[in-house]
């Protein structure tokens, strides 16, 4: 299910975070997806992935989770703030 970005902000916070981890992009690509091919592209642990479409944030998030730094490029300021916002909470995980 697809909402908007109207949508999500009218949502209170304990169900943003239930709702595809505030993920509303429309081209969402799976974490694990990402994650496998951050490893797969032989990019070194500590190393530096670009990402000049970042959308919603996901190949960030997978950098945390796989111990690389990121770039991201994103011309539309929604998505550039919850990618933000995606990327921050993830570093703020437990298990990071």
């Amino acid at each position: 299910m697809q909402i908007s970005k109207e949508q999500y902000d009218k949502l209170p916070e304990r169900l943003q975070k239930k709702f595809s981890n505030g993920n509303i992009h429309v081209s969402v690509k799976p974490l694990k997806l990402i994650e496998y091919l951050c490893r797969l592209s032989r990019t070194p642990t500590g190393g530096v992935v670009l990402d000049p479409f970042m959308g919603s944030g996901t190949t960030g998030v997978a950098c945390v989770r796989t111990g690389r730094d990121f770039i991201g490029i994103e011309k539309e300021l929604d998505y550039f703030n919850i990618s933000a916002k995606r990327i921050e909470n993830e570093k703020k995980s437990p298990s990071q």
